[in-house]
């Protein structure tokens, strides 16, 4: 699948801030670190809380329910790493944020 422009900008979200995007049915979570952006499944499978609005310290999100945590890399749960959230490639074009809303990575066992 093609990537989707966000219609935000670099300057939309400064280093350390996070934003909910909605496309359809799916929601998903774009954060910025020093490394860049990351974007990730928004919801926490453990009860659903919203990952965008959690604490990201040293690339990782915690839950703001009920804390577990997940790499931003690949979203692998830090206390479980058979559970995995799915994560989506971004781009930056011209300065615009660009989301590969394709196929997540498959979920190891």
């Amino acid at each position: 699948m093609p990537y989707t422009d966000t219609s935000l900008k670099l300057d939309d979200i400064p280093v350390g801030k996070s934003r909910c995007l909605e496309f359809d049915d799916l929601q998903v979570g774009l954060f910025r670190n020093a490394d860049g952006f990351f974007a990730v499944a928004n919801t926490c499978p453990h009860r659903g809380g919203p990952l965008d609005q959690g604490m990201v310290s040293e690339g990782v999100v915690s839950c703001p329910w009920h804390q577990w945590q997940f790499q931003l890399g690949d979203g692998v749960c830090r206390s479980n790493p058979a559970i995995r959230i799915p994560t989506y490639a971004v781009e930056v074009r011209d300065g615009a944020i660009w989301i590969d809303l394709g196929k997540p990575p498959e979920k190891k066992a």
